[in-house]
């Protein structure tokens, strides 16, 4: 049933992306509203910056729109679409360089004071997110992207290779690497790293 379902979604957007390549000018802004708030979440868990989302978000929907004519559906256009974000935040996260490692080391220490103590649980529990989400801007940028797809995004293991452009078996092996070093973090005995990890 869920697999029909997954199936119905992605032949509304292909239906959505051929009328938006025909003309229709609210197409493409029905598919926005469809996938803003995945959209929004993994732009945050990537940048670490709710309000800096949007912008990213907004920038990404442009950029996709622009790019409509190079979508040949090899993969949803769900997955598509994120890649797009995800590619958008990762370059303005790059961008800010020193202020936000800066901002990362206050936050890493009040994150370590408050933490809970698995984080798989905080996974499972959605109305934990928002402390998996402070949690997740203390950890290096690939890893805050592969969790952000695959828990805060809430894409599949296939959306996720989709999405980020790797195999599956990378998606499993990147995911299970950074959900120990969550684990490390958020442990109560975890103590505050001296080195910074590069962004």
């Amino acid at each position: 049933m869920a697999d029909r379902t997954e199936d119905a979604e992605d032949d509304h957007d292909e239906r959505l992306v051929a009328r938006a390549l025909a003309g229709d000018g609210d197409a493409y802004g029905d598919l926005v509203r469809r996938h803003q708030a995945p959209a929004l979440r993994l732009a945050a868990t990537i940048c670490g910056s709710t309000e800096e989302a949007r912008d990213i978000v907004q920038d990404a929907f442009v950029k996709g729109h622009r790019r409509l004519g190079q979508f040949r559906g090899e993969a949803p256009v769900r997955s598509w679409l994120l890649r797009l974000v995800a590619n958008e935040a990762k370059n303005s996260r790059r961008a800010e360089g020193r202020r936000f490692m800066r901002q990362r080391r206050f936050e890493r220490l009040r994150v370590v004071a408050s933490a809970p103590a698995d984080v798989e649980d905080t996974v499972a529990a959605g109305d934990e997110a928002a402390r998996l989400l402070r949690t997740l801007r203390c950890l290096a940028l690939a890893d805050r992207e592969m969790l952000g797809c695959r828990f805060v995004a809430g894409l599949s293991e296939q959306e996720t290779a989709a999405a980020l452009g790797v195999p599956i078996g990378t998606v499993k092996s990147r995911t299970a690497r950074a959900l120990g070093r969550a684990r490390a973090l958020l442990e109560p005995t975890a103590t505050t790293p001296t080195t910074e990890v590069a962004p």
